[in-house]
């Protein structure tokens, strides 16, 4: 079977899964309010624990969570006193001057250690299970996926940790993994690129999850965070490394990317993973053991350029730059920054596995239950709106 035909009938799969799901939560969702039940007090609410919340997308999870009102939650992290660390701080400060017991934080969780997760799994209902085949010591990546045997060895601790953990603690009913879009080719179409061993890693625990009797709900989320478009703008001091492109900012006449300019590319903001995780939970009954894929937009280089130009208020010009695939071949010898983007360039584009939604189209049956965080809200969210042109 050919690349092309393999990745458009897993989309086709993909989709109609999702309307499946989606049909599903509206129908219960209508049940509920017809029922109208009492609003519970935060001491009876379910409690979530939520790993690595100090990082970007499970620190969005805890945010969300706590907003529905719904949870209590759990934010387990392992290094106190970073930036990231003192950012979960103040949120838990003004989730306990508005809503108190809602939120509590609990430093010290090493992912390898079952003693430390068993502990921290106790009287939980639900968990948030991210593991990584990174290696970070206090926010700062250390493995960017050159080494794939101490690599493997690293995630697969985690997976014995959090396996113990987890059987150790009946009260979990729901577990959600949050991994890569699935693999739509390898063993089915000819002449793919090879899958790269992390993404293959992070794709294969949460069936492996399953298979020991965990009840696992796997949401498929794009490889590429909004985030990477403009890091800075978020937080100047919370950046992916020390090289020029972990700092690239979206300018006048500048967005920067990897892939190619008419690739497709499905882009998520960690605020909208954060509230499927919340209905994930809120409706197990529909979600429990499944698996199903999510996307913020998706979009072409020139689309992204031109949604930047259609957004900003002042007639401000943007221009598509591609970081040139050979010149990260060779840099990706010399820093390991440059693996990740590189691999998922090569493994997501030509010849390779490509992304769940070949439009903004294909989520519409999504936006039923979540409007998406489009791109142009993440541009005026930055304030890519407000740029002036320069003097020419």
């Amino acid at each position: 079977m050919d690349r092309d035909t393999a990745v458009r009938m897993a989309r086709e799969a993909i989709k109609a899964k999702n309307k499946q799901l989606v049909d599903a939560v509206l129908r219960m969702k209508a049940e509920r309010e017809r029922e109208s039940a009492p609003e519970k007090p935060i001491s009876e609410l379910p409690v979530i624990a939520v790993t690595c919340s100090t990082g970007w997308e499970c620190y969005a999870v805890v945010e969300e969570l706590t907003k529905t009102r719904k949870f209590r939650v759990r934010a387990l992290y392992r290094t106190p006193g970073t930036q990231a660390a003192e950012r979960l701080e103040t949120l838990l400060e003004k989730t306990e001057s508005d809503h108190p017991g809602l939120l509590t934080v609990h430093p010290g969780v090493d992912m390898t250690s079952e003693e430390k997760l068993t502990e921290a799994f106790k009287g939980v209902d639900g968990v948030v299970l991210y593991l990584t085949a990174n290696e970070a010591k206090a926010g700062k990546i250390t493995n960017h996926g050159n080494d794939p045997v101490g690599g493997r060895i690293a995630f697969m601790k985690q997976v014995s940790a959090s396996l113990a953990a987890l059987k150790a603690n009946p009260s979990v009913r729901q577990v959600i993994t949050l991994v890569f879009p699935p693999d739509k080719v390898t063993g089915i179409a000819d002449d793919t690129t090879e899958i790269p061993w992390w993404m293959q890693q992070r794709l294969l625990f949460s069936d492996f999850l399953r298979a020991q009797d965990i009840n696992v709900t796997c949401i498929h989320r794009p490889a590429y965070y909004y985030a990477m478009h403009r890091v800075d703008y978020t937080n100047t001091k919370q950046e992916r490394g020390d090289t020029a492109m972990s700092k690239t900012t979206i300018r006048e006449d500048n967005l920067s990317g990897i892939n190619d300019p008419d690739k497709v590319i499905n882009w998520v903001d960690v605020r909208d993973v954060g509230k499927w995780a919340g209905t994930c939970f809120e409706y197990p009954e529909v979600f429990l053991n499944e698996s199903f894929s999510i996307a913020s937009c998706a979009m072409t280089g020139h689309e992204a350029v031109e949604t930047a130009q259609r957004t900003n208020k002042h007639g401000t010009t943007f221009k598509y730059k591609q970081f040139p695939l050979p010149l990260m071949k060779i840099l990706s010898i010399f820093t390991s920054e440059v693996v990740y983007p590189l691999r998922y360039s090569q493994w997501y584009g030509k010849n390779g596995n490509a992304y769940d939604f070949a439009s903004n189209e294909d989520l519409a049956d999504l936006e039923k239950i979540h409007p998406r965080w489009t791109f142009e809200k993440k541009l005026r969210d930055w304030g890519i709106d407000e740029i002036r042109p320069g003097k020419k």
